[in-house]
């Protein structure tokens, strides 16, 4: 299945919903298109609701996007909350990844949370 990208600001906070087959290229200019969002209106919290999404081979393409952020206009200063189903084991694979790469990042299964997370680290 293509992947199907949404980016909307709501309420201060960059949201991108991911559904379908996740591809390399498609989720690095949704990171560049993300990065000059939030820079032209002053956001620095990001989500990215991958609930729907199909990562099934995340690993290295988490560590290289992790890598290349700053490069893409997402730097270390955004908080980021990834929103994932509870049982998915790439949700903590790609908080881990992330936060060792210096970002301000928490994984959640429920949008509440990460709603809540991300207003309350302003």
């Amino acid at each position: 299945m293509l992947p199907d990208i949404r980016i909307a600001v709501e309420n201060g906070i960059v949201r991108v919903t991911y559904k379908g087959d996740v591809e390399y290229e498609a989720t690095t200019e949704m990171l560049r298109s993300v990065g000059r969002i939030a820079a032209e209106r002053k956001i620095d919290a990001l989500l990215f609701d991958v609930r729907e999404a199909n990562y099934q081979f995340y690993h290295l393409g988490a560590v290289r996007h992790a890598e290349e952020g700053p490069s893409l206009g997402i730097g270390h200063a955004f908080r980021i909350a990834f929103l994932g189903a509870a049982d998915n084991p790439m949700l903590g694979y790609v908080e881990a990844v992330t936060q060792n790469r210096g970002y301000w990042v928490k994984a959640f299964s429920t949008e509440p949370d990460a709603l809540a997370w991300l207003r309350t680290t302003s």
